[in-house]
């Protein structure tokens, strides 16, 4: 029979891992909505100490969804003059270059965007080695306590639990951030508050 703390282990170890690697960076993203056809409208990448390497609204293609900005508070109008993909993209690849290990908070999510948002550009999907944070921190903590039908915890939920608190806004940059501090807490052994 398998020991609860083995998959904590493991978590604790990847994070570890992650930290000790070279060309690390954490990276998120807003978005225009979830659906098969939304893109990119902000996005935050910051290597391990928190040094920002690249933070830029993108001019999306289509009106963001109003469930969309209710969350991020980004609307067309403050994305009216900010650059085109093309030019964020140009940027992101030069980070990639040098950081091409990239950890996320439900990378999945991002990797999907970024390569549609680049897909609607006519511009092959970067292609860094991709770290999950979030389902890590699912095998450090297990199901959340609230909700506990849920698989994963929500990035302010997981902060929480090591008693790290997040901005109330819901932006790339403050959840790139986020996500680095949790995986910083994770790699120190941090244990959970509840």
């Amino acid at each position: 029979m398998r020991s609860a703390k083995q998959p904590q282990r493991r978590a604790l170890e990847w994070a570890r891992w992650v930290l000790a690697r070279h060309g690390v960076v954490f990276l998120d993203t807003e978005t225009t909505g979830v659906g098969r056809f939304d893109e990119v409208i902000e996005i935050a990448v910051l290597d391990p100490s928190g040094r920002v390497l690249l933070h830029s609204l993108v001019q999306p293609t289509r009106p963001v969804h109003p469930e969309a900005a209710r969350i991020h508070g980004l609307t067309d109008a403050d994305l009216a003059r900010a650059p085109t993909w093309p030019i964020v993209y140009r940027e992101l690849l030069a980070v990639l270059r040098s950081f091409p290990l990239v950890i996320a908070y439900n990378a999945e999510f991002d990797r999907r965007l970024i390569a549609q948002t680049s897909g609607a550009h006519g511009l092959p999907p970067p292609e860094p080695d991709w770290h999950c944070a979030m389902r890590r921190f699912a095998e450090y903590a297990g199901p959340p306590p609230i909700d506990s039908w849920r698989r994963y915890h929500r990035l302010a939920e997981a902060l929480e639990r090591f008693g790290l608190s997040h901005p109330d806004s819901h932006r790339a940059a403050a959840d790139a951030e986020g996500c680095r501090e949790l995986v910083h807490a994770m790699a120190r052994g941090l244990p959970l508050r509840f």
